[in-house]
């Protein structure tokens, strides 16, 4: 197991134990949430070895590569995947400097990325699941690169793409340096997270599944990419809510501890979520924009 010994936003070595998360894909094992005591950011600790964290990632109930439309569930996320492609294809197009040179680092089977080409962006992608590569080129004809056979060239990209992938990625500074790196001058670090502000993870505490332990290592909010980002060099330019999240995630929790869960329950935490989130930017999920001065 490894212990986080320093905070990666301000550093400081002093954690509290928020509470003790279930891995609810599998056979609820469970693990800790520390808190820093300087900067308050969550971190997984204590969280298996890298080599390790396959097995939570090979489970039958983990989807986001998984392209099956068997479940309610499944067909739930399929749709609201489906018309977030063009919202997020939407915003890139709003905030990009003109070069429309996109790398989407952590491309699952790559649907961002061919909806990004459809509309004339010249595309790239990582993606550290071989599963994942080969459903990318055998369905949409993509080639992704290894994560462990590619560096990001330096001042190459208009815009860098996270959804939902910093929070999975262990050497979280040595990430955000590289991607800034990558950055042309004035282009811009697209960054989708949960947010353990939000109402609906303040509902559901420990069972909160965005929390979704141990394949989240870090746990994020506002303020601490905030500080990553001025830490980093970038400008934060601002925050964007991710309104479908809450629903999904909602669903999920109401599952955590109980094998029936409601559907009433999970649509009406959602509901409070958002409309109490929406004014101040504090929902379920949030994209940040950073840029590149």
């Amino acid at each position: 197991m490894i212990e986080v010994k320093s905070c990666p936003v301000c550093g400081a070595s002093s954690f509290k134990e928020v509470f003790k998360a279930p891995y609810f894909r599998g056979d609820n094992e469970l693990f800790a949430i520390q808190e820093c005591n300087e900067c308050k950011f969550w971190v997984t600790s204590p969280r298996p070895e890298d080599a390790d964290l396959g097995k939570y990632y090979d489970s039958a109930n983990y989807i986001s590569h998984n392209n099956s439309s068997k479940s309610l569930m499944d067909k739930a996320y399929q749709v609201v995947r489906n018309y977030s492609l063009k919202k997020k294809v939407q915003l890139i197009s709003r905030i990009d400097n003109g070069s429309k040179s996109l790398l989407d680092y952590g491309a699952g089977t790559g649907h961002f990325l061919l909806e990004a080409k459809k509309s004339g962006w010249n595309i790239e992608g990582v993606e550290i699941s071989g599963d994942a590569r080969e459903v990318a080129k055998k369905d949409n004809a993509l080639e992704l690169h290894d994560p462990e056979q590619f560096e990001v060239e330096g001042g190459k990209y208009s815009v860098i793409t996270l959804w939902h992938v910093l929070e999975h990625l262990p050497n979280l500074n040595e990430h955000l340096q590289s991607f800034y790196n990558g950055l042309q001058s004035g282009g811009k670090l697209v960054i989708a997270v949960p947010n353990h502000e939000s109402s609906d993870s303040k509902h559901y505490g420990e069972n909160w599944a965005a929390l979704d332990v141990p394949l989240h290592l870090w746990h994020f909010k506002k303020s601490s990419i905030q500080a990553l980002a001025k830490k980093h060099g970038f400008v934060f330019k601002e925050a964007l809510n991710m309104p479908f999240d809450s629903f999904y995630v909602s669903l999920l929790s109401e599952k955590i501890g109980s094998a029936k869960g409601s559907s009433l329950k999970a649509l009406t935490t959602g509901l409070k979520s958002n409309l109490k989130g929406k004014s101040d930017k504090n929902m379920s999920s949030l994209i940040y924009i950073l840029e590149r001065p």
